[in-house]
């Protein structure tokens, strides 16, 4: 995540594209971070529901809490590892065709970080417009423990922008370019992000509006950049904002 110069950037070696879609990225990478997601969160709703009976309430939560971030982040962890594992070089490499791991320069990293804000901003003011009620927690969507409000929006802040990032923007766009060119590759993994969150918006139609624009949004900018980094920054500063109703 370390600065570097547009020079550095321009230096870095393109990503040998390949002549049609990877499909093993397109299908691996979400389907094995979501299987991990939701085995790991059951595996461990079960020993909870095992440990706590009669149930704790304090206990309860402070499990909870801590089998929510052990489930994001190993889940994502070994996602990562598997993406690694198969695309070498192209890992770092910041053309279309790669995952985009590489530096980024310090103005895109501001780019990312206002315009995240911003769409941020956005998104408060079409909730406030247009409320919905009866939304899901997070935890709720994963576990069938309580959870503490913290956790949520650590996970939702530091883990989930970097692992869906890397993801969607980083191996489905990445995989899906050679076929689609860029703009169709961006698109489509759009598509695929919102799709996905879909069940934690517990049919509010215009809650996706946001969350697909989220994804266009660190889709330019990881094409734009070069670098996956604007777009994580630009992730955290608009869950982050977000979030900071789930502390009160």
């Amino acid at each position: 995540m370390a600065s570097t110069t547009p020079a550095t950037l321009a230096n870095t070696p393109p990503a040998p594209c390949a002549d049609a879609i990877d499909w093993r990225l397109v299908l691996g990478a979400p389907g094995l971070y979501l299987l991990l997601l939701v085995g790991m969160a059951q595996g461990l709703a079960l020993l909870g529901s095992a440990a706590f009976a009669p149930p704790d309430a304090g206990a309860q939560y402070v499990y909870g809490s801590l089998a929510l971030l052990l489930t994001q982040l190993g889940a994502g962890l070994l996602t990562f590892r598997w993406l690694r594992a198969r695309v070498g070089a192209r890992w770092r490499a910041g053309s279309a065709c790669g995952f985009g791991f590489g530096g980024s320069t310090r103005a895109w990293m501001l780019a990312g970080e206002g315009s995240g804000l911003m769409l941020a901003l956005a998104a408060v003011a079409l909730a406030w417009l247009l409320p919905r009620h009866g939304a899901p927690h997070l935890a709720s969507l994963l576990i069938a423990l309580p959870a503490l409000p913290l956790a949520s929006t650590l996970i939702s802040v530091l883990l989930a922008p970097l692992f869906e990032e890397g993801i969607f923007r980083g191996a489905l766009l990445g995989a899906l370019a050679p076929a689609l060119g860029p703009l169709g590759a961006g698109v489509a993994s759009t598509a695929l992000f919102t799709v996905l969150h879909v069940p934690e918006q517990a049919g509010y139609f215009w809650g996706l509006l946001p969350i697909a624009a989220l994804g266009g949004l660190a889709a330019w900018l990881r094409l734009r950049s070069g670098s996956l980094w604007p777009g994580i920054v630009a992730h955290m500063c608009f869950n982050a904002l977000l979030g900071l109703g789930a502390l009160h």
